[in-house]
């Protein structure tokens, strides 16, 4: 089984963050965290990790209503563009005919949390010589 990640809470300056291990320095005020470090909670993966910390570091009147709003939102930070993140996108919005509708692109994009606008994108993806524009909003992706 995979090695869990721990939410770790500095004794000096009571700030916590995340690590798979102890024996580190508190990334905040450079207090060294040793093995009898508070372990506040654990986590399965890096994104799960990223939630719990930001709960963590909360003030408890706030906590329940930041949980609530993150679990309706699945990205705590949006991801910027890459050319992979971008051709698989663009993958995705592939229909059985290999044409790619601008709504669909949009809907992705939002999905994966990836800031840019929908129409310089497929600009962008257009430059790159993956697909051809044959219509308003719609392409043919070029294998």
């Amino acid at each position: 089984m995979a090695e869990s990640w721990l939410v770790l809470r500095c004794s000096a300056c009571n700030i916590c963050h995340g690590r798979k291990s102890t024996g580190h320095l508190c990334p905040h005020c450079g207090q060294r965290i040793n093995d009898n470090a508070e372990v506040v909670d654990k986590a399965a993966d890096s994104n799960e990790l990223r939630k719990k910390v930001v709960l963590a570091n909360t003030p408890e009147p706030l906590r329940e209503l930041l949980e609530s709003r993150l679990s309706n939102n699945s990205s705590l930070v949006t991801k910027e563009y890459s050319s992979a993140a971008g051709l698989r996108v663009v993958k995705e919005s592939l229909d059985e005919n290999g044409i790619i509708h601008q709504v669909k692109v949009a809907e992705l994009l939002k999905k994966n949390s990836i800031e840019i606008d929908v129409v310089d994108f497929m600009e962008h993806i257009e430059t790159q010589g993956l697909i051809i524009r044959i219509g308003s909003g719609i392409w043919q992706f070029l294998e």
